[in-house]
């Protein structure tokens, strides 16, 4: 009795990832975008200064 009432709501309610509806479909390039190959200048040396100063306040800290 109780199969038969799980058959019956699983067909009443399929998975939705079986079958996607239309328009929800996300390919791979949408889910993660691609980085370039190089990073601009600006953003390495902006990294780096927040990695120095990083490093001089756990200097700090130990001290």
């Amino acid at each position: 009795m109780a199969d038969e009432l799980v058959s019956q709501n699983l067909s009443k309610n399929p998975d939705p990832q079986e079958k996607p509806v239309s328009g929800d479909d996300i390919t791979p390039s949408q889910e993660q975008p691609r980085l370039p190959d190089r990073l601009p200048q600006s953003l390495i040396e902006w990294l780096a200064r927040i990695n120095r100063r990083y490093l001089a306040l756990n200097q700090e800290k130990t001290n």
